[in-house]
């Protein structure tokens, strides 16, 4: 149903939903299973529709006008519970850490949400924000103020989102049966004598860092490079914040 055909039969999207008994939540639980189970590459708003057995037009009433305000909504939802627990939490090097674990964590959940949070501008949004009210108040107790706040943040989630979105990064959405194969061959063809350091540290990097790779985080772990970062940032932030 259009929003045209809705006027005419004397139905408002918002009416629609009710008749169903839609909800926003059904709505973005809805788009992130689509998500789950397709990838972030192919989702479709009219296949969502679809499934809820409504129009676009209803979708767009719930989240907002348009399907940008949809991948914010899936945002806020994969996020919202980063900071639960940890206003009273005194030591800002703690809050720091609990935040990106619990980040990391939720996105683990649903790994092809990962493109959408880090590498998608689409999901930037105020839908819930209270995560960004924690991370800049941590980061305020160190001592960081105006210029060197912001800088000090966009460190941080540069570092620690970016290090998700590429340890979930996806295979080739068209990629043929036998590519893993094919990869696999071809780094254990690399020529000790033109790259003599990375011929002799292919029995610890082999598919195990983010290149030279066939699989994601989602099937190796990559728990003690995530730790390590992590670890670096909250001590660098700490030893440069301002006196």
């Amino acid at each position: 149903m259009t929003q045209d055909s809705a006027q005419k039969s004397g139905k408002s999207p918002r009416g629609r939903a009710a008749v169903v008994g839609l909800s926003k939540a059904q709505v973005v639980e809805a788009a992130i299973r689509q998500i789950d189970e397709k990838g972030f590459a192919g989702f479709s708003l009219r296949e969502l529709a679809r499934t809820l057995k409504v129009s676009p037009t209803v979708i767009y009433w719930h989240v907002g006008g348009a399907k940008e305000d949809l991948f914010a909504e899936i945002a806020a939802s994969i996020t919202g519970a980063l900071s639960e627990g940890l206003g009273e939490e005194p030591d800002w090097k703690t809050r720091l850490r609990a935040v990106f674990l619990r980040y990391r964590k939720l996105v683990h959940e649903h790994p092809n949400v990962a493109p959408l949070l880090g590498a998608q501008m689409k999901s930037n949004g105020v839908a819930n924000i209270d995560w960004v009210e924690t991370v800049l108040s941590a980061l305020q107790d160190a001592g960081y103020k105006g210029d060197d706040l912001r800088t000090a943040f966009n460190a941080l989630l540069g570092g620690l989102v970016g290090f998700v979105t590429m340890e979930l990064a996806p295979p080739p959405s068209d990629k043929a049966t036998d590519w893993e194969q094919l990869f696999a061959e071809r780094v254990a063809q690399i020529d000790p004598q033109t790259h003599p350091l990375t011929h002799a540290a292919l029995p610890h990097i082999t598919n195990r860092i983010f290149v030279l790779r066939w699989q994601n985080g989602a099937d190796i772990s990559y728990d003690d490079g995530f730790t390590l970062l992590l670890d670096l940032l909250i001590e660098g932030l700490a030893a440069r914040a301002p006196r």
